[in-house]
Order: structure tokens, then sequence, then C-alpha cells
């Protein structure tokens, strides 16, 4: 059965599509075509959720799989956006809807994973949930919440500088990654991207130290994020459904860099050059994923 084989991880691809389809905001046929299949996925995956929801007890207690659900709830604020333009009301609820999730989804990971805590239960993925609501920050002007959005800052900026040590000691002190999680470091691409493109778009009055801080800070872990897709696509060239990690991170960065434009007048030849060469990448690895992914479920649903 096709619902079967729609694994947790195809939430990342989901919100990786709605994020591409914002970059691609001046080629309006790419973003309704972005969003057209973001949707699809989107709906089959909470068919899932809604009808299988007794065979998620087993996948839902690895910490790799249940830190990667809240990229739904990130995805269906995102999700907002598209439907804001026409039916404001139905943009907001989904905005409320997925920021409301992603909060209970913290909740519930926390009681899960921080009882008994286990440097070896941490994996990058741990920044989707804590880091990852920031996302309400970005899309805050679905419903006019810039305030909301501000205060998600704040929280996601927390929990990233807490969690950042933890991640960085499991990864490259602790080791023996599990196979299925090692698309995860990735990931690594995410937080600081996710900040700097919520402080953008959240904040009205923005510090230049601010937003230099966070820039130079995506960057570089955008650089790490690179390496490990690099490396882990030689080393691991066989698709797997983890693959989808490849992508939102990406995404996100570009997204990240795109936005804060706004502060260096949007002018600059070396930020336009680097927005073009990330967008190129960001399209690449989604086009790529997306296509094995499909693969991947026709084949496994026969």
């Amino acid at each position: 059965m096709f619902l079967e084989r729609c694994p947790i991880p195809i939430a990342g691809l989901i919100l990786a599509l709605l994020a591409l389809g914002d970059i691609l905001q001046s080629f309006m046929w790419a973003r309704l075509a972005l969003g057209a299949i973001a949707a699809v996925l989107y709906v089959f995956f909470l068919i899932r959720l809604a009808v299988m929801n007794t065979k998620l007890k087993e996948p839902l207690e690895d910490p790799v799989a249940a830190s990667l659900l809240p990229a739904i709830t990130m995805a269906t604020m995102l999700l907002g956006g598209y439907v804001r333009p026409c039916c404001p009301g139905a943009g907001a609820g989904l905005w409320y809807a997925g920021l409301a999730g992603h909060a209970l989804l913290i909740l519930w990971f926390s009681w899960k994973f921080l009882r008994g805590f286990s440097i070896k239960k941490v994996f990058p993925s741990w920044f989707v949930v804590y880091a990852g609501i920031a996302a309400a920050s970005v899309t805050a002007p679905v419903s006019g919440r810039l305030d909301i959005g501000r205060a998600v800052f704040w929280f996601a900026l927390a929990a990233t500088l807490c969690l950042l040590p933890f991640i960085c000691w499991r990864m490259w002190g602790v080791g023996q990654i599990p196979e299925n999680a090692k698309p995860t470091a990735v990931i690594f691409a995410m937080p600081a991207s996710l900040l700097l493109a919520g402080y953008m778009t959240s904040f009205e009055v923005r510090d230049p130290d601010m937003v230099y801080a966070l820039l130079m800070s995506a960057l570089i872990f955008f650089l790490v994020g690179l390496f490990y897709l690099i490396w882990l696509t030689w080393k691991q060239p066989e698709f797997s459904p983890g693959h989808a990690n490849f992508t939102f991170p990406i995404v996100l960065s570009t997204l990240a860099v795109k936005l804060s434009g706004a502060s260096m007048g949007g002018v600059l030849e070396v930020h336009q050059l680097l927005v073009t060469l990330q967008t190129i990448l960001a399209s690449l690895v989604v086009g790529w994923v997306l296509v094995r992914y499909l693969f991947f479920l026709s084949a496994k649903s026969k």
C-alpha cells in the first residue's frame, strides 16, 4: 500500500519544496508547481498519520525519526503562505495550526527523550524539534503576528545555543552514528539559517551586528552541511528515505542568505552571486531527491 511506504523523513522534502517555492517567487510557474507537488505529498502524509497511526509507534520510538516529524509542522506554516493570497483566514489558520502543533511536538519529544537523557540519542535532527519552531518567525506575516515571530525567534536562538555543544560532541566526540542517522548531519546547515531568515522577517528594526553574526554563522554551517551532503552522497550513493534530510537545510540556507540582502541594500555583487549559486544548488538537490523519492514510492507500492 502506498501509504505504508510514505516514510516520516518525507516531511523534510515537503518542507524543502515549499521553501524553494518561496525562493523562486519571481518564477510564478515554478512556485505554483513546487507548491502543488508539496501539497499532494502533504495530504498523503497527513492521511498516513491519521489512518495508520497505530503503525507509527515503533518508528517514533527512534529519536531520529521522532525528531524529523516536526518538519511537517514547519511545512504547515509555510503552506499558510501559499494559501493566504486567495484565502487569508485559511492561511492564518494553517500558520496557527503549524505553530501550535510544533509546540506540542516539542513538549512530547522532550518528555519522551529528555527523561533518562543519553548522549547517544542526540542527533543533528534534534535541531528540527527545538530550532525548527523558528519557521513561525519566517512566516509570521501570514498571520500578521510579528510579535509571536519575535518571541519564537528568541526561544529558537536559546535552544540552538543550548543544543549545539551536545550535538557537536555527539557527532565528533562520541561518534558511532547509525547508518539511518548519518544523513541528518546535513541539518547542521539549518538552525543558523532559519534564525537569520526569521530575524529578517519578524524584526522591523534590525541590529546590523546581529544580522552579520547570524549570516556568518549561517554560511559557516552551510559549508559544514554541504561537506556532509557531498561526502554522504559519495559514500552512500544508493537512495534511502533519509536523503530528504539533504534538501531542507540547503534550501533554508539559501532563503536566509537571500533575505539578508535587505540589510545590504540588495546590491552587493558577491551577495547576489552567492544567492544565485545557492539557488541553483538547492534546486538541483531538491530535484534529485524528489525524483529518487518518486521512483522509491512507486517501486515500493507495487
